[in-house]
């Protein structure tokens, strides 16, 4: 089979690598579509990534072949799939706290979704795979993922109806943030700084997005506040100056999550106000991941069009032309870019 493989961050390679055989409690995918993730753009361009590595983990595809203990699953079922899975047991899985579980760590696809084929290993198989309906595009099982973590992420803020969420970033994990508040019943606020994003967020169901080059945020969330500052801040963007940000915009009380994905991003150092965690009440939260929990909640959302994903793919590109689709990333001039073997 072909494989994208990752040399250096200007290096990709389509090229010939052995395909993936399956134990008896595998599946082999033949993968029709994956998503262009900011970490797997992050890991190449500061050299996270291994030399011979394959990225890529929004995956959907077609099963093409089973091993003999696997049930519930046949050739030609198109599916989607999740490459972690928690083991539901251990303390951190007890907790609810399923992305600290060592299990969910080490779970993986092989070798990496930008390939033509992905083994599935058992514990995926069990809990991580989900059957799309044929109404479902490939395409948009590929946003099942980021969904989920957006999920996740409002689950953890405490997200109910009438409460005002203001989301900071207009990328697509910050249109998808936006969205899953707006399906929890809040009234949603979302900042950015791309125009044709914020308009893009504005027909995807926000109350109000606004282009913070030009409007003045802290202006704009207090009038639609009545003062007071948004309940909950999603901070969607890996930018220590959006959290300082988020302190202002936060009401007394409210709370504050990061949601960005700092590791593979160099910042500054970040010095943080603590007076208002302290003197005012305000929670400061990070999310990161879902469970498999949050991924079959996330394909509901999709499946029932609460969360509209169709729209926010503006670019489908073969992944032999991997060069591209890095260059639209980078130019910010789209939203979300599915590869295609």
């Amino acid at each position: 089979m072909r494989a994208l493989v990752y040399r250096d961050f200007n290096d990709f390679r389509w090229e010939e690598v052995e395909t993936p055989g399956i134990g008896s409690d595998e599946i082999l995918v033949k993968v029709e579509a994956c998503g262009l993730c900011s970490t797997d753009v992050w890991k190449a361009m500061y050299r996270e990534a291994k030399p011979g590595t394959v990225l890529g983990h929004e995956v959907s595809g077609k099963v093409v072949e089973t091993g003999v203990n696997v049930a519930g699953l046949r050739v030609g079922d198109r599916v989607a799939v999740y490459h972690r899975a928690e083991c539901g047991e251990c303390y951190y899985c007890r907790c609810g706290q399923e992305t600290l579980c060592s299990q969910y760590r080490q779970q993986s696809i092989f070798p990496g979704a930008f390939a033509e084929y992905i083994r599935v290993t058992p514990w995926l198989v069990q809990k991580s795979v989900i059957r799309i309906p044929g109404e479902m595009t490939y395409e948009e099982a590929t946003m099942i993922e980021p969904t989920a973590c957006c999920v996740r992420a409002v689950s953890r803020c405490g997200v109910s109806p009438g409460d005002s969420v203001l989301i900071i970033g207009d990328g697509p994990l910050g249109l998808l943030n936006a969205q899953v508040s707006k399906s929890a019943g809040a009234f949603v606020m979302l900042s950015g700084h791309h125009d044709k994003r914020v308009e893009a967020a504005r027909r995807l169901g926000a109350d109000y997005a606004f282009n913070s080059n030009s409007t003045d945020p802290k202006e704009e969330v207090s009038r639609l506040t009545e003062g007071r500052g948004a309940d909950i801040v999603i901070v969607a963007v890996s930018s220590t100056d959006a959290v300082q940000q988020s302190v202002r915009l936060v009401r007394r009380g409210g709370r504050i999550c990061v949601f960005g994905d700092f590791r593979d991003v160099p910042q500054p150092s970040l010095s943080l106000d603590l007076k208002p965690l302290v003197h005012e009440g305000v929670s400061l939260l990070g999310s990161w991941g879902c469970s498999t929990k949050d991924y079959h909640a996330a394909f509901n959302l999709i499946r029932n069009r609460r969360v509209r994903v169709r729209e926010m793919i503006t670019h489908r590109i073969p992944m032999n032309r991997f060069t591209e689709a890095l260059n639209v990333f980078l130019s910010k001039d789209c939203i979300k870019i599915v590869l295609n073997p």
